[in-house]
């Protein structure tokens, strides 16, 4: 999958475009890992709700080094998951 940002191309996985896709959908909704992967990778996954972090992780690292400010919108809530803010608003 591939993502542009300021005519900047930035490859992601169908999981981490599923990921952005969810997020981007329900700006400001905390979502938790258990949501996230059942959402994501169905309710009969077998994978580690650590997994999510993961993926997160390496989405934050692609859309930083593609000149997105990722860190102005995708926020961990610690505890509970992850959301998405839209523009410049507080966490």
């Amino acid at each position: 999958m591939e993502l542009k940002f300021k005519d900047q191309a930035i490859s992601v996985t169908p999981k981490e475009f599923a990921l952005l896709g969810l997020f981007l959908k329900n700006p400001q909704k905390v979502y938790s890992r258990d949501h996230l992967l059942s959402s994501i990778w169905g309710l009969q996954s077998q994978i580690d709700d650590r997994t999510i972090d993961s993926h997160i992780r390496n989405l934050r690292e692609k859309l930083r080094n593609g000149g997105f400010p990722i860190d102005n919108h995708l926020f961990t809530v610690w505890g509970v998951g992850y959301k998405w803010i839209k523009g410049n608003a507080e966490r």
